[in-house]
C-alpha cells in the first residue's frame, strides 16, 4: 500500500505522478483530480469521431485510428494517475508519441501522395491550435511539482488543466487533419 505523501514531501521519487503536483493518496485512486481530467482525452476521442471524417480524402479509417490513439492516451493517463497498476507507466507513455507521430506523419504522407496535407486547415483553426497549444504548455509548466503554482491539496490542479487543454488541442488538430465540421 502506498503511504499518503505530497509530492516533494518524503520520498516519492520514482512514484507515478510524483512530478504532477497533486498529492499522491493511498487507495484505489492516487490522484483524483488528475485521474478525472484524464477522461478529457476519451471525451476528445468521441468528439473527433463525431465531428470529423466527412469529406476526409483518406476515408474514415485514419479518423478511427487517431480517435483510438487519443482514447488510449486517456486510458493510460487514468491508469497512471488512478489505480497505478503494473504497466501503468507504459500505458501512459506509449500512446502519446504514437499519436503525435500519426498527427505529424499524416500530412507528410499526404504531401508525398500529392494530396492536400491538411484538408481542414483554415487560418482560424491554425490560430486556435496555436493558442490552445500555448495554453496547454503553460498549464503543464504550472502543474509541475515544485512550480510556484503547485498546491498538492487544491481541487484545481494545473496538470489536470493540461489534460483538458491538450485534449482540446488534439480535437482541433483532428479538425485540421481530417476536415472536421
Amino acid at each position: 500500500m502506498r503511504e499518503d505523501a505530497a509530492p516533494g514531501a518524503g520520498d516519492v521519487r520514482g512514484r507515478m505522478g510524483a512530478t504532477d503536483c497533486e498529492r499522491l493518496r493511498a487507495g484505489p485512486v492516487a490522484q483524483p483530480v488528475n485521474t478525472l481530467t484524464s477522461l478529457g482525452y476519451v471525451a476528445g476521442a468521441g468528439m473527433v469521431l463525431c465531428r470529423v471524417g466527412r469529406g476526409n480524402p483518406d476515408g474514415r479509417r485514419p479518423v478511427v485510428v487517431y480517435s483510438a490513439l487519443l482514447a488510449l492516451v486517456g486510458a493510460g493517463s487514468v491508469a497512471f494517475h488512478g489505480p497505478q497498476p503494473a504497466g501503468a507507466k507504459l500505458m501512459h507513455d506509449l500512446p502519446i508519441p504514437v499519436l503525435l507521430g500519426v498527427a505529424l506523419g499524416t500530412p507528410l504522407a499526404r504531401r508525398l501522395r500529392g494530396a492536400d496535407p491538411a484538408p481542414g486547415w483554415t487560418k482560424g483553426r491554425a490560430a486556435a491550435l496555436a493558442g490552445i497549444t500555448v495554453a496547454a504548455a503553460a498549464c503543464y509548466a504550472a502543474g509541475r511539482t515544485g512550480a510556484p503554482t503547485c498546491d498538492p491539496d487544491s481541487p484545481v490542479q494545473f496538470h489536470g488543466a493540461w489534460h483538458l487543454v491538450s485534449a482540446a488541442a488534439f480535437v482541433v488538430g483532428a479538425d485540421i487533419l481530417h476536415g472536421g465540421s
